[in-house]
C-alpha cells in the first residue's frame, strides 16, 4: 500500500522542457496540457521553462539499439529458460500487430543491431543521457518535469503504421513513445496521471519525471497532484 503522505503543492517547483516533449502537440492535447499548468501554478506551484539540451538526440542515439539487441537476447534467454519450444523467429512469426512484426522481424535481418554499436550506447550514450536529466533536474532546482504524456490521443485501431498529427501523417510507434522514451531509456522514475478529455472523449495523460531514486517522493507529488485535476469518468462502453 501506497503510504506517502500527499506532498505539499506551494513552492513546489515542476520544471517544463517545452523542447521536444512540448512539441507539435494535437490541439486539445496541448490545450488540456496548458490547463494543467493553469491548475498547477493555481495551486503554488512554481513552474521552471527550461529545455533539457540534446534530449531527443541522446534519446535517439542510446534508445533503439539498447533496447532492440537486447530484445533477441533476453527473449531467447526467457524462452529457452521456461522450456517453451520457441524461439525469438517463432514469436515473430506469430505476431499480429504489422508495425510490431516489422520492427522485429527486422532484426532477424541485415538491419539487427550490432554489439559494437549496442555496447556503445550503453556505455556511452545513456550515462550521457542519464547526465542531461541530473543536471537539468540539480541545475534548475526542480523535483520534476511535466509533459503530456503522449503528442496526441489514442489513434484508431488499424492506423498501426502511420496516424495523422495536425494533418500530416507519423509514425504512430515514435510518435507515442516520443515523450515517454528518454525517461525510459535513462532509467528514471515517471508518472503518469489523468489529466482530462478531449471533445470526443479520449482521455489524456500528463507525466512528470523525476530524478534517479526519488521515486517515493514523485509519488507523494502524484497523491498532492490528484485532487487538483480534473476526475475522469469511466470508459465508455460504445
Amino acid at each position: 500500500a501506497l503510504t506517502e503522505a500527499p506532498a505539499d503543492l506551494k513552492g513546489l517547483r515542476i520544471g517544463v522542457p517545452r523542447g521536444l516533449f512540448w512539441e507539435n502537440l494535437d490541439a486539445d492535447t496541448a490545450k488540456i496540457a496548458e490547463d494543467t499548468l493553469k491548475a498547477l501554478a493555481k495551486a503554488g506551484v512554481v513552474l521552471v521553462e527550461a529545455d533539457i539540451p540534446d534530449v531527443g538526440a541522446l534519446d535517439n542515439a542510446a534508445g533503439f539499439p539498447i533496447a532492440l539487441y537486447e530484445t533477441i537476447v533476453d527473449l531467447n534467454a526467457y524462452l529457452s529458460g521456461h522450456n517453451t519450444g520457441l524461439d525469438f523467429a517463432k514469436v515473430v512469426a506469430q505476431v499480429a500487430s504489422p508495425d510490431v512484426k516489422g520492427i522485429l522481424s527486422s532484426l532477424l535481418g541485415d538491419m539487427a543491431v550490432p554489439e559494437p554499436a549496442y555496447r556503445e550506447a550503453l556505455t556511452v550514450h545513456r550515462p550521457k543521457l542519464q547526465k542531461a536529466y541530473a543536471d537539468h533536474f540539480a541545475g534548475q532546482r526542480v523535483e520534476a518535469i511535466i509533459f503530456p504524456t503522449t503528442p496526441l490521443p489514442a489513434a484508431k485501431i488499424g492506423e498501426d503504421e502511420t496516424t495523422m498529427l495536425n494533418g500530416a501523417a507519423v509514425p504512430t510507434f515514435p510518435t507515442f513513445i516520443r515523450n515517454t522514451g528518454p525517461g525510459s531509456v535513462a532509467g528514471i522514475p515517471g508518472l503518469s496521471v489523468p489529466a482530462g478529455l478531449t471533445p470526443a472523449g479520449l482521455p489524456v495523460g500528463m507525466e512528470f519525471d523525476a530524478p534517479a531514486g526519488t521515486d517515493r517522493r514523485l509519488l507523494a507529488i502524484g497523491r498532492a497532484l490528484e485532487p487538483i485535476l480534473p476526475k475522469l469518468p469511466p470508459p465508455r462502453l460504445d
